[in-house]
């Protein structure tokens, strides 16, 4: 039984220098390590790598998250992040001029539709959605909105062209 006691202490005491010898890693708090992934260099200083540009930023564990979260919002591949929680309200027009508040959605199809139009209505050229002035407007507006090339907007005109030439069609059986 001696024997055995002895042989617990022992493997109690080298347990405890373990322990004591190895570091706890601590658990990322910020948001941003949603967004980045922490990479070790070969000169072994520690870098954040966005998983959407791949840009990398020097980091440092006691200077904060400050530089991550600011690009973070500015990234331009960053998917648009939609709080499921929180619902967006916007107003919408009924008969009599009435105006109510309506839970709101970000719809891209119909942002595409619109701007179809827009193009349209206005007689703007298609290349109108590459200009400088028509992006920095959007990114403001509307961040959400990824907009289109001017082939995929000339594409959607000839949709939108042919949709309201059916329904033309349709309306001119419907009055025989």
């Amino acid at each position: 039984m001696g024997e055995s006691g002895a042989s617990n202490s022992n493997a109690i005491s080298q347990a405890e220098t373990t322990e004591s010898n190895i570091t706890k890693k601590r658990k990322k708090r910020s948001i941003v390590w949603d967004h980045f992934t922490e990479i070790i260099t070969s000169e072994g200083t520690t870098k954040a790598k966005c998983d959407y540009c791949f840009i990398e930023y020097s980091f440092k564990t006691k200077d904060g998250t400050s530089t991550l979260l600011s690009h973070m919002f500015k990234c331009p591949k960053r998917p648009a992040i939609v709080d499921k929680k929180q619902s967006n309200l916007g107003f919408k027009s009924v008969s009599g001029g009435d105006v109510v508040v309506v839970a709101w959605k970000f719809d891209q199809e119909e942002c595409r539709k619109t701007l179809c139009r827009m193009v349209i209505v206005d007689k703007l050229p298609f290349s109108f959605v590459e200009k400088e002035g028509f992006r920095d407007f959007m990114k403001v507006a509307q961040p959400y909105f990824r907009i289109p090339s001017c082939s995929t907007v000339t594409r959607d005109c000839f949709d939108l062209f042919n949709e309201e030439k059916q329904k033309l069609k349709r309306s001119f059986i419907e009055t025989k």
